[in-house]
């Protein structure tokens, strides 16, 4: 009998250690679940993720987290392995809707600039793989998540004091969310670039910006002119009109063509701004890139910030 009563006890011994084992990997997704002796940062704080990241080629990549409007909100920095000049613009990319970071980096072929040393590349993470551009998009805007917060934080931890140019860029949703930064808070960024999308209505550019529009005559989401088929309701020519009459814009305006785009600028707009229409024959909603666009968004996007003539992405 004493036999037995030992062999119960190991058995519940074992049983209890593996069931506690158990639990602290569910609970911590194969991590201990133990308390954790860092304090948490002050709210808007950022502070630097130890997970590892993969990084492309000659960049170094960063994650950080803060926790902004309530929510824990993070980011990618991504630099070059050697030391950025101090005149190197930062670039924010906000993805497009239903995408995660690496599927933007993927795409939108940003991050060769800064394996080139030219760029700090910045892409915040989107919750619930959308923004809320005050009327859409899917989860971000259902809940009113305070994305106009988040990126205020967010720039005050990657460029404190604004030491450096800096522009934003936005894909669809994330163009619209760019269009809503340029109509309510146009000083954050020292220009704009909005990639098939257009801002929502009650959001108006009032006050002179540095801003690109790219868009694509066939979209089936954004109109080109009215009367061509989309979902929204503001074709890309009334936009145009707009832009150019609240930032007191020339009536002239130089035209370049590189293989399927068009190129409009218009300087000397109100306050030095200047106005852009990045126009491709074809790409209906997809980012513009090779093969079905030529060239691609990211070399116009380069070209038209840093006033430099369109070249090829860094290799």
């Amino acid at each position: 009998m004493r036999r037995i009563g030992w062999l119960v006890t190991a058995l519940v011994v074992v049983f209890g250690v593996t069931v506690f084992a158990s639990l602290r990997v569910i609970d911590g997704i194969g991590q201990s679940a133990s308390a954790s002796t860092r304090q948490p940062a002050a709210p808007g704080t950022r502070q630097l993720v130890k997970a590892p990241a993969a990084s492309a080629p000659g960049t170094t990549t960063k994650t950080y987290s803060m926790k902004v409007s309530g929510l824990n909100r993070s980011y990618q920095v991504i630099t070059p392995v050697k030391a950025l000049p101090k005149s190197a613009p930062v670039i924010v990319m906000l993805s497009g809707f239903g995408s995660t970071v690496a599927q933007e980096e993927s795409r939108d072929q940003l991050v060769p600039y800064a394996a080139a040393g030219q760029a700090e590349i910045v892409y915040p993470v989107a919750v619930g793989e959308s923004w809320n551009a005050v009327g859409c998009c899917g989860y971000a805007n259902t809940h009113h998540v305070n994305d106009l917060a988040f990126l205020k934080a967010l720039m005050a931890g990657v460029d404190p004091g604004n030491q450096r140019s800096s522009y934003l860029v936005g894909y669809s949703n994330g163009a619209r969310l760019a269009y809503r930064v340029a109509c309510t808070t146009p000083g954050l960024f020292d220009g704009y670039a909005a990639v098939k999308g257009v801002p929502l209505p009650g959001c108006a550019v009032t006050k002179p910006v540095t801003l690109l529009q790219l868009a694509s005559v066939n979209d089936p989401e954004i109109p080109y002119q009215p009367g061509d088929k989309g979902l929204e309701p503001l074709p890309v020519t009334t936009l145009l009109a707009r832009l150019r009459t609240a930032e007191k814009c020339p009536d002239t305006s130089a035209v370049t063509h590189s293989g399927g785009m068009t190129l409009t600028t218009w300087a000397g707009c109100g306050s030095g701004a200047r106005l852009g229409l990045a126009l491709w024959q074809g790409g209906v909603h997809s980012f513009p890139r090779p093969p079905a666009s030529e060239p691609a968004a990211a070399q116009v996007i380069w070209s038209f910030f840093t006033k430099t003539a369109l070249a090829p992405i860094p290799r």
